[in-house]
């Protein structure tokens, strides 16, 4: 069977098993565009070649999702033609852990409520009204809309009963959706102008035939252009559910009018607009900064609203230029050239999955791990190929490590790497001993948060609000990437990775990218936002940007704003301050003043509760008022005791209970 038989009968297959769904056309395109990169037989294709397509889709900087859809189609397309040839014992050469790799937890994008405006002033036509009225009014897919017909309409149904629609969404399930009064005048306009046509579609293109949902693509990306956003049907989508849930509306009913499923699907939109969430922030916050107000001026003065960008302003920023890759052509050459080669390839594959802002800094890092550990590895004994390592060798690297006092969080890092490595040489195929695995890493100590002390956190704010005094781009900059890790507690990568529309002003809230690609949204201060206001006024960007330039548009780089920070915190003479610290130091301040524990989890990022009960552990105020509250009531009552047991013999005795009687007549 060669490829088109057998890409002809995966196709058959599919349309048998999912008839009304989009998945036989996306598999049977991932399983083409495969095949074209790798022509090779189905059953010839081996796991080198999965990681060099995977390789290539992340180089045309394909989205974590597409990536692994297109593997999964894969997955599924040789466990199919295996068990079509009956080959069932055959091993797939995709392998879901390495290939696929993890999808990271992401925040609907939705419009701010300027950009909304400013889409609704230069909309064009009744027709393009009505059609951005039903996704932005009623939350409609872009499917759904190109499906309407002039019978699922209802207008005016009877006095003080809105306009509703009969809408067929996902998986062939009909809902009612309601229209608004705007969006039924919109639609009301464009159905008196609508040409004749022999076709029922409501939505008609230059041609009177039914519009596509490309044409609906490529309208809402010219209005994106006009407006300098980034528009799509789904951004319309997310903005509706965004909206509503800011103004109260319960999730059960969100899910019915959105036609989700699963109610789990609709709290994805809670994520960015979880009101109790910032509203513990920022009540948190107020009582944190108390005895500050004299020296906060005019920051809380309401946000004022994104201004929409024109062509004409002085951008910067727009293309981020990266460091590049290391040199590794004299990388190591002492080493065996298998050992060499295997640590450059796991470098390789890996490159393009971490952070563009950290790529250089961590190849050169993991290289400088990987060359200490194989050149002492060598010099008790010599092998040729990483394959040869035993687990006494890790045991005895290890040992000598901890006995030369070195930190157990960089050993344990180390090692991470060298398992990282002997796990995809197993998955090649090369002969990896399986007791290597079970070798256990050296367990970690279990410290505290190194937060400032109340007296050393506003003396170092004090220096930021400098910042805010000085009438300089440099000045308005540094202040604004002071207040917001300060405010925020971001971790400093996330920092740098902030973009232009992570940034929603009047909403007063960031998108964040965290570890593994999960998103969440934190929420600003007035001073955070007042600094992000003059830093934006200063320097504009382009809704794509980085936030955080330098001079010449180029991405900050994480050591020089370590440096800026250290040299901040000098001014105000306290040493040891990193953006680490900052982050510790505003989880502690919040659990001093009451923040719910949930609410700083959500806030920092943390997947697990117990990550962020670690602040809870510190020595605080919280503690600190809790304990000497029970004392307090614990001395009371001891001291009531003293005063009974001093009571003269003559001092009336409490009536007791027949029970308690019986018992003292019986002793």
């Amino acid at each position: 069977m060669d490829n088109g038989q057998a890409l002809e009968r995966f196709d058959a297959y599919l349309r048998r098993r999912y008839p009304d769904r989009r998945t036989p056309v996306d598999y049977v395109s991932d399983v083409r565009q495969f095949q074209q990169a790798c022509p090779k037989p189905w059953h010839a294709v081996s796991v080198d070649d999965m990681d060099a397509f995977v390789d290539q889709m992340r180089q045309a900087h394909l989205k974590p999702a597409t990536i692994k859809r297109r593997v999964t189609a894969l997955k599924v397309y040789f466990d199919f033609l295996a068990e079509e040839t009956g080959q069932g014992d055959r091993s797939s050469p995709v392998r879901l852990r390495r290939h696929a790799g993890k999808l990271g937890r992401r925040v609907p994008r939705s419009l701010s409520d300027t950009e909304v405006a400013a889409l609704l002033a230069v909309l064009d036509g009744e027709r393009d009204r009505a059609l951005v009225a039903l996704m932005l009014r009623a939350g409609l897919r872009v499917s759904e809309v190109v499906g309407l017909t002039l019978e699922d309409i209802w207008l005016g149904v009877a006095p003080g009963v809105p306009a509703r629609l009969r809408v067929l969404g996902k998986g062939q399930k009909e809902r009612i959706v309601w229209l608004s009064p705007e969006a039924t005048a919109m639609l009301t306009t464009w159905l008196a102008v609508r040409p004749s046509s022999d076709t029922t579609a409501l939505f008609l293109n230059g041609r009177q035939q039914p519009l596509t949902v490309a044409g609906v693509q490529w309208l809402l990306k010219s209005y994106g252009r006009k407006i300098h956003v980034t528009l799509t049907p789904h951004r319309l989508r997310h903005t509706f559910a965004r909206q509503l849930i800011e103004v109260g509306m319960p999730v059960e009913s969100l899910a019915r009018l959105m036609g989700h499923a699963q109610i789990s699907t609709t709290q994805v939109y809670l994520e960015g607009a979880d009101l109790a969430l910032r509203d513990s922030f920022l009540q948190a916050m107020q009582r944190a900064e108390v005895g500050q107000a004299a020296t906060q001026g005019d920051s809380n003065s309401p946000a004022q609203p994104d201004e929409p960008l024109s062509p004409d302003q002085g951008l910067v920023g727009a293309e981020p230029e990266y460091p590049p890759p290391p040199d590794t052509e004299g990388w190591a050459t002492d080493l065996p050239e298998p050992i060499r080669q295997a640590c450059l390839q796991y470098v390789r594959r890996h490159w393009l999955g971490w952070r563009p802002s950290q790529r250089r800094e961590r190849a050169l890092h993991v290289l400088g791990d990987f060359a200490r550990f194989w050149r002492w590895v060598l010099s008790r004994r010599a092998f040729e190929s990483p394959a040869e390592l035993t687990a006494a060798d890790l045991r005895a690297y290890m040992d000598e490590r901890i006995a030369c006092g070195h930190n157990p969080c960089t050993i344990k890092d180390a090692l991470g790497r060298v398992f990282g490595l002997l796990h995809e040489l197993a998955e090649r195929g090369e002969p990896v001993s399986p007791a290597l695995f079970r070798v256990e890493r050296p367990r970690l100590p279990d410290p505290l948060p190194r937060a400032l002390s109340d007296a050393e956190y506003q003396r170092l704010e004090a220096q930021g609000r400098r910042l805010l005094e000085q009438d300089t781009p440099e000045a308005a900059r540094d202040a604004a990437w002071f207040f917001v890790l300060a405010h925020t507690g971001l971790r400093l990568c996330e920092l740098l990775d902030l973009r232009r529309h992570d940034v929603d002003l009047r909403g007063r809230r960031l998108h964040v990218q965290g570890k593994a690609s999960r998103e969440r949204v934190v929420y600003l201060t007035p001073t955070a936002v007042q600094a992000l206001q003059r830093y934006l006024r200063a320097c504009p960007h382009p809704e794509q940007a980085l936030l955080f330039v330098n001079a010449r548009g180029r991405p900050l780089d994480g050591a020089w704003l370590r440096h800026q920070l250290r040299a901040l915190a000098a001014a105000a003479g306290i040493h040891g301050v990193t953006p680490c610290r900052l982050r510790h130091t505003l989880a502690t301040r919040l659990i001093n003043v009451g923040a719910p524990i949930t609410t700083l989890q959500k806030l920092l990022g943390h997947d697990y509760l117990s990550t962020t009960q670690i602040y809870a552990r510190v020595y605080d105020a919280t503690v600190e008022r809790d304990y000497r509250d029970a004392m307090s009531r614990l001395e009371r009552s001891s001291l009531t005791q003293v005063e009974a047991d001093a009571m003269p013999v003559e001092w009336p005795v409490p009536k007791t209970t027949d029970a308690f009687a019986s018992i003292d007549n019986s002793v």
